[in-house]
């Protein structure tokens, strides 16, 4: 017996069991209930059709019944009905009450797996899709290490969320990091994207000891013109003494020039013996590095491993073939002020990797790894991309012309890609001012086949392309990519972002011909206009099928070349500073506008007034 109270009400001992005995005689007296009131039902259907004469009424009824008693008893049989289910809730109810202290009480750990893997991923907090936007908008994951050390329940529904994407360096440490995560039975279901980072530490360069001097110096330099272009007050709160840094950056820089130059004496080191140490240090470091990168290109496991390892994770359908990413940098995120004795701040800067365009810049070559061949590696060990992404500044210098089998290879493994980003910019050092390295014609038929060959899916939804080394300062226009855009229909095509893309008016207007969907968004960014006018342009993208989201700025060629840079951002600007504010073309692409800004505004009121 227990004593039932809720609310501090008592209500009389019951016996938990005589409770469920109760709960089972209404279930039994529904039960009746429902068998007498389909009785009913069916009486009245036979008295309303007027087969009552010619049939027989249910088992039990009266023989000369009227359809007024049948209602009579149908509205007793629901009033039963409703006093069953009112009693039903009570007996649950006092059945609660006298279970609950006899009961364990629940707590979190009781969820199901499957909702503990909600609740880690609101732990962790939302961030945008790996597979579309890339890694590099991922959250820091020490909320999930935290939970991971709560419990093994709780380690085994986060892990997973622990590493959404992997980098890899060309280095041997990392090609294991990337081999162990990809065999772990938890941590490999999360990863979703896989980085390749493509900054070099180059051999040559390792072994030439004022060579190095002199690069360190480059480095050094650079970052002393960097800091002086920061604002002092700014800076000084985030890093401390700007000056005392500078200076200090400086005299590293002409010690290493010195040295490199070979006008070395007793006065260059002399006031400062710790450079000398530091340039000595720094190289065995870079040597070092260069030298288990050299074991790790030579030996052809890299492609091999990377590859594997992306096969073996479920989730990881993105790669990233990406240079200098900033990870590898870690001066960047220094954030305490580099003291008298801390060499630490300067040595990274003196050993910083390099990009495929700065290791042309030195005349030094880029690595002997096909990199650009990952995707269609990848395909031959059984994986599909759906996500690509390469952000080069040069083409590497091992390229040849991609042969008939190796088209088809690429081709075949993108086709299930529906994001891909193309990125090829020549990388701007501090005291240059115009690109570094300029494509040759094999370099550019190169480009054009491997472009078309990862563009031959119809999976694609979106499309981002990034050009400027096709722009020369001295030839102009290098080469336009009409072809590549206009030689195939476009089924799923949905998103569009073209910077620095050099297109004719015509295959502008065809490309749009070929999309069967309308786009969501567009975005037109330095885009270079080699034929027609942007009056024109504009017009076809005003009737084009596009949403709402587009975007154009910094145009340049047809009409462009004789407007002023007033002119210009008169039309291809927007006027309000807002940045979500709109040009004058965006206005008019999108319909807000009727008047074409580039054509004269007294045009557009004569034709209206002859229409008229």
């Amino acid at each position: 017996m227990v004593a039932i109270s809720d609310g501090g009400s008592s209500v009389q001992d019951y016996d938990l069991g005589e409770l469920y005995q109760q709960l089972r005689e209404l279930d039994r007296s529904d039960k009746r209930l429902k068998r007498r009131l389909c009785h009913v039902h069916r009486d009245r259907s036979f008295i309303q059709s007027g087969d009552s004469e010619h049939g027989t009424l249910a088992e039990g009824s009266l023989t000369h019944v009227s359809l007024e008693s049948l209602n009579a008893q149908c509205q007793t049989l629901f009033s039963c009905q409703e006093l069953n289910s009112s009693r039903r809730e009570t007996l649950r109810n006092d059945i609660n009450i006298c279970s609950r202290p006899r009961l364990r009480p629940l707590t979190i750990l009781d969820m199901p797996d499957e909702i503990l893997v909600r609740v880690c991923e609101c732990v962790k907090g939302w961030e945008p899709d790996v597979l579309r936007y890339g890694s590099t908008f991922v959250r820091s994951p020490s909320n999930i290490k935290n939970l991971r050390l709560t419990c093994w329940r709780f380690c085994n529904t986060s892990s997973h969320l622990l590493l959404p994407f992997v980098r890899v360096e060309l280095k041997q440490a990392s090609v294991e990091h990337l081999n162990t995560v990809s065999q772990h039975p938890t941590i490999s279901k999360g990863v979703r994207a896989v980085r390749v980072v493509l900054d070099y530490y180059d051999y040559e360069l390792a072994n030439d000891f004022a060579l190095f001097a002199e690069y360190s110096a480059a480095n050094l330099g650079d970052h002393a013109d960097f800091l002086e272009c920061m604002d002092s007050e700014e800076f000084e709160d985030r890093v401390g003494n700007n000056k005392e840094t500078i200076r200090k950056t400086r005299q590293l820089e002409n010690s290493c020039l010195s040295f490199a130059s070979g006008a070395v004496d007793d006065a260059t080191f002399g006031a400062n013996p710790s450079h000398r140490k530091l340039l000595q240090r720094a190289h065995e470091e870079y040597r070092s590095r260069a030298t288990d990168q050299k074991q790790v290109c030579e030996s052809g496991t890299f492609v091999r491993i990377v590859t594997a390892a992306i096969g073996r994770m479920p989730r990881a359908r993105r790669l990233e073939l990406r240079e200098h990413d900033g990870y590898s940098a870690p001066h960047w995120k220094r954030t305490t002020p580099p003291c008298a004795g801390d060499d630490d701040y300067f040595l990274c800067w003196m050993i910083r990797p390099m990009t495929w365009d700065e290791g042309r810049q030195w005349v030094l070559g880029t690595p002997h790894i096909d990199l650009l061949g990952l995707p269609g590696a990848g395909h031959e060990a059984g994986t599909f991309l759906k996500s690509l992404e390469i952000n080069i500044t040069s083409l590497p210098e091992s390229h040849d012309v991609l042969t008939a089998e190796e088209m088809r290879s690429l081709s075949m493994s993108v086709q299930q890609l529906k994001n891909i980003q193309i990125k090829l910019r020549g990388y701007r050092m501090a005291n240059l001012t115009e690109l570094g390295h300029a494509l040759d014609t094999a370099e550019l038929q190169y480009l054009r086949n491997y472009i078309d060959a990862v563009l031959n899916t119809h999976s694609i939804q979106s499309l981002s392309l990034d050009f400027e080394c096709f722009v020369d300062e001295d030839t102009g226009p290098l080469t336009d990519l009409g072809s590549l855009m206009t030689f195939r229909l476009w089924r799923n095509l949905e998103e569009v972002s073209w910077r620095s893309v050099l297109l004719y008016q015509k295959d502008m207007e065809r490309f749009f011909q070929q999309l069967r969907k309308p786009l969501k968004s567009l975005h037109l960014c330095g885009v270079r206009l080699l034929g027609g006018s942007w009056a024109e342009t504009l017009e076809i993208l005003r009737t084009a099928p596009t949403g709402y989201v587009v975007t154009l700025s910094g145009p340049s060629g047809a009409e462009c070349e004789d407007l002023s840079e007033e002119e210009i951002n008169k039309v291809f600007r927007s006027q309000s500073g807002d940045y979500w504010g709109k040009s004058e073309a965006e206005d008019y692409i999108t319909g807000y506008s009727r008047h074409n800004p580039p054509k004269p505004e007294e045009n557009d009121h004569s034709d209206t007034s002859s229409t008229q």
